[in-house]
C-alpha cells in the first residue's frame, strides 16, 4: 500500500512538471507570436505610410518634389522600380523627357593661362617673405607640393576636393585589358604610381553586374583612342598636350584636331568657358557625385560628394555648379556618380563609398595625378 502511494505521488509530481513545462512553452510561444505580430504590423504600418507618402509625392501638387523623387530613384539602380508602383511606363517616359543640351560646345583655350607653380611674395606679418599663401579662393598649398586637398560642405552634403596646380600632372589611367575586368581606383593608382585620383567615365553595367572594364563612349589614354566610333555620350572631358581641359561633345576627329591625349565620356557639362550650364538642362536628384574642372590659371579641380549616407545625402548637378564656380572653375564636367564615386589620395580612400557592400567598384578608367 505504501509503495502504491509513493508511485502515485511520483506520477503526480511528474505530471505537474510536464504541465509546468507546457505552460512555459505556451508562454514563450505566445511571446514570440506577439512579437512577430508586432513586427509584422509595424512593417505593414510603416510600409503603408511610405506608400502613402510616395503617392502624395508622385500625385501631389508639387511637380518639383515629384521630379526630384523620380530622378533620385532613377539614378539609384536598385530602386528604379519604386516610381512604377503608382506611375505607368508612359507617364514615366513623359516625365523623363527633358530638354537636350546643345552639342556644339567648344572650349576656348584662350581662357586658360597655365600659371607657373612658384612661391609668391607676401607682406603678411611684416617684411616681404616667400612661402605658403592663400590664393584667390582661400586655398593654401601648405607643403609646396603643388597639390591642395580640402573638405567642402554645402546644404545637406559633404565632400572632398583636390586641386592640382600643374595640369600636366593629370592623366587618364585604365586597366591592363580593354573591355575586360576593371580595376579599383586604388589598384589604378598603384599601377601608374599615382598619388591619387577620382573615378571618371561610365561603363557598361547591364543589370548591375558589370565587370567594370568596358567604358561607355569615346575614351583616350596616353594618345590611344578606344571606342573610336562611339563619340561622347552625355558629355566629354579631355586634356590636350598643353594640359588644357576640354569639355563638350567631341568626336574622334575633334580630339585629333585639338590634340587631346587623355579623355573620357560622361556628363552632363556643368560649366563651359566660364558660363554655367542652364539649370533646365541639369534636372537631377541628390546623389553621390564626381566632377573634374579647370580654373583659369590651369589648376585642375577634382571633386567628390558623398551621398546616400547620414552625414551627407548627396548633391544635385546645380550644387556642383555652384560649388565649382565658387572655386574658380572655368570648365567642368560631371563624371560617373552613385556607388562609383570615389577619391583616393596618399594611400587611402578619403570619401565614403555608397556601394551596398561598402567596397569601391572596379572601374574602366580614372583621372589620376602624379
Amino acid at each position: 500500500m505504501k509503495k502504491d502511494t509513493i508511485e502515485i505521488e511520483n506520477d503526480q509530481e511528474l505530471q505537474a512538471r510536464k504541465k509546468k513545462k507546457q505552460r512555459r512553452r505556451l508562454k514563450a510561444r505566445r511571446f514570440w507570436d506577439r512579437l512577430a505580430g508586432f513586427i509584422i504590423m509595424t512593417v505593414l504600418v510603416v510600409g503603408c505610410g511610405l506608400l502613402g507618402l510616395e503617392y502624395v509625392i508622385l500625385k501631389g501638387p508639387s511637380p518639383a518634389l515629384r521630379d526630384l523623387f523620380i530622378n533620385t530613384m532613377d539614378e539609384t539602380r536598385r530602386f528604379r522600380f519604386v516610381p512604377q508602383i503608382f506611375l505607368t511606363a508612359d507617364e514615366l517616359d513623359a516625365l523623363h523627357t527633358k530638354k537636350k543640351m546643345e552639342t556644339d560646345i567648344a572650349t576656348d583655350t584662350e581662357l586658360i593661362t597655365i600659371a607657373a607653380n612658384t612661391p609668391v611674395e607676401t607682406t603678411e606679418g611684416g617684411p616681404l617673405e616667400t612661402g605658403p599663401h592663400a590664393d584667390a579662393y582661400g586655398l593654401v598649398d601648405e607643403d609646396g607640393d603643388g597639390i591642395i586637398f580640402t573638405e567642402v560642405k554645402g546644404n545637406g552634403y559633404k565632400g572632398y576636393m583636390t586641386v592640382i596646380l600643374d595640369p600636366k600632372r593629370v592623366f587618364v589611367g585604365m586597366p591592363d585589358s580593354y573591355g575586360g575586368v576593371g580595376l579599383t581606383l586604388e589598384q589604378l593608382c598603384q599601377k601608374y604610381g599615382a598619388i591619387g585620383g577620382i573615378n571618371a567615365g561610365g561603363f557598361k553595367d547591364d543589370g548591375g553586374g558589370g565587370l567594370g572594364g568596358m567604358p561607355e563612349g569615346l575614351t583616350i589614354v596616353d594618345g590611344v583612342c578606344y571606342n573610336q566610333n562611339a563619340g561622347a555620350t552625355e558629355g566629354f572631358a579631355g586634356l590636350d598636350q598643353n594640359g588644357v581641359l576640354h569639355v563638350g561633345f567631341y568626336s574622334y576627329d575633334d580630339c585629333v584636331a585639338n590634340g587631346i591625349v587623355h579623355a573620357v565620356s560622361f556628363g552632363p557639362i556643368l560649366i563651359s568657358n566660364g558660363v554655367p550650364t542652364d539649370p533646365e538642362y541639369l534636372t537631377s536628384s541628390v546623389n553621390p557625385r564626381t566632377a573634374i574642372a579647370q580654373r583659369g590659371d590651369g589648376a585642375i579641380i577634382m571633386l567628390v560628394i558623398d551621398g546616400r549616407q547620414v552625414h551627407s545625402i548627396g548633391a544635385t548637378y546645380q550644387d556642383m555648379v555652384d560649388l565649382l564656380l565658387s572655386y574658380g572653375a572655368v570648365n567642368a564636367c560631371n563624371m560617373d556618380g552613385g556607388s562609383s564615386t570615389v577619391m583616393y589620395y596618399e594611400g587611402r580612400y578619403v570619401n565614403s563609398c555608397s556601394a551596398e557592400n561598402g567596397q569601391p567598384r572596379p572601374l574602366p578608367n580614372a583621372f589620376l595625378f602624379k
